[in-house]
């Protein structure tokens, strides 16, 4: 793929009633629909996902799938790799909320890091510097890419 190439990806999102009421969200790659609302903690709906998570399960969804190509590029035996994610939402001084921090936490099999450690941390490294989705994470708030052994 050149570098100059250019690839739009689109979303929808429709609601109904006010900041109580909740919507669907629908994607059309692989056709894609489900339900939105805000969170029960923010005083939204709490039905369906919330922007706060969806934005976290694209990150990891990022991440894994990055982490997926540089294992298979440096022969890293590892061919279901998994992460979580976490993200801390706090007051945002300019007024109403904004996400702090995340952390990714990459699970990693023990007899794994035993025998290959520098280059399980190698395809992380890699990873968070490739992926689209970190990036865009990391010019907003701090990202940390941290092993959880399995």
């Amino acid at each position: 793929m050149a570098g100059d190439e250019v690839h739009r990806f689109t979303a929808s999102a429709s609601w109904v009633g006010d900041g109580l009421g909740c919507g669907n969200v629908k994607l059309p790659q692989g056709d894609v629909s489900f339900p939105i609302g805000g969170s029960k903690k923010l005083g939204g709906c709490g039905v369906g996902a919330n922007p706060e998570e969806m934005f976290l399960a694209a990150v990891a969804a990022c991440f894994v799938n990055t982490w997926a190509i540089f294992l298979g590029k440096l022969k890293v035996p590892y061919p279901q790799p998994s992460v979580r994610i976490s993200g801390d939402l706090g007051p945002d001084p300019a007024g109403g909320f904004k996400l702090l921090k995340a952390i990714v936490y990459a699970v990693v099999p023990t007899s794994l890091l035993a025998s290959q450690r520098e280059q399980v941390e190698k395809t992380l490294t890699l990873s968070e510097k490739y992926c689209i989705m970190s990036k865009v994470a990391k010019a907003a708030m701090p990202l940390e890419v941290v092993i959880e052994e399995a």
